[in-house]
């Protein structure tokens, strides 16, 4: 039998025989994390940071079935379409200097891109040497692709993508029965 005890941000797993204990509060990300994200499913990134910095989302969880859940589409149900859970701007925080800040985008419960902001201009070398990843080079089998841009004065980011969007302008929205057409 095994029981999650959390104490003042310390968890505790007890199982017979077994108390192993973890500090969610001191718990970090690291920049080579972010280049295993994309594609990722929602629930298992909801779990890992249920498991890792002891926040539950309460929708995207360890608890979550991917595939009973309503991942909607690009014409009707846009809102399901694109949710995901956000990364906790405390968890974001624990990345080092030069990151400023990530985004994720969400399509039917994978991650489709993850969105790196630099507080400066960084070059791939930089990329490399922070995150393990060569934007020149093969990529691993998450990432379709890798691109530095200009997004700011002073600022890189890094768009680490794991598939092509395809949202309702690259849908032929028209052609799809609504409920108002009777179709």
């Amino acid at each position: 039998m095994r029981r999650l005890l959390t104490l003042a941000g310390i968890c505790l797993l007890v199982s017979p025989g077994i108390v192993r204990a973890t500090d969610a509060s001191t718990a970090e990300l690291s920049p080579s994390d972010l280049a295993t994200w994309p594609r990722m499913r929602a629930t298992d990134f909801g779990c890992m940071l249920e498991k890792r910095f002891g926040t539950r989302d309460a929708r995207f969880n360890c608890a979550s079935d991917f595939d009973r859940m309503n991942w909607g589409d690009a014409c009707r149900d846009v809102d399901h379409y694109y949710a995901g859970p956000a990364l906790p701007p405390a968890i974001a925080k624990t990345l080092p200097s030069p990151i400023e800040s990530i985004d994720i985008a969400w399509e039917q419960g994978r991650m489709q891109n993850v969105s790196i902001t630099f507080d400066r201009k960084v070059s791939e070398g930089d990329v490399e040497a922070l995150l393990g990843l060569r934007i020149d080079g093969p990529m691993p089998d998450n990432i379709g692709s890798a691109d530095i841009q200009d997004c700011a004065t002073g600022k890189s980011c890094l768009v680490l993508q794991g598939f092509d969007h395809q949202g309702a302008g690259d849908l032929d929205c028209d052609a799809v029965a609504s409920p108002e057409t009777g179709g």
